[in-house]
């Protein structure tokens, strides 16, 4: 599969910018989750927490699109 930039008004972007947005769109109602179940319990480092789960999603979004 051949990656080609989007077209965005005659500004080309990189698609990985197309991932990011789409992972942080569905990152942003986690994170609010995780605040309302107060996720620091379970967890020892919670930004290391969110950084790896932003990664996977991350990956998850670039394998399915």
């Amino acid at each position: 599969m051949i990656y080609k930039e989007i077209n965005f008004c005659g500004i080309f972007l990189p698609p990985f910018l197309l991932y990011l947005l789409v992972t942080g769109i569905i990152y942003l109602p986690l994170h609010w989750l995780w605040d309302r179940i107060q996720i620091q319990r379970w967890v020892w480092n919670r930004p290391v927490f969110e950084a790896a789960l932003f990664l996977i999603l991350l990956g998850a979004v670039a394998f399915i699109l």
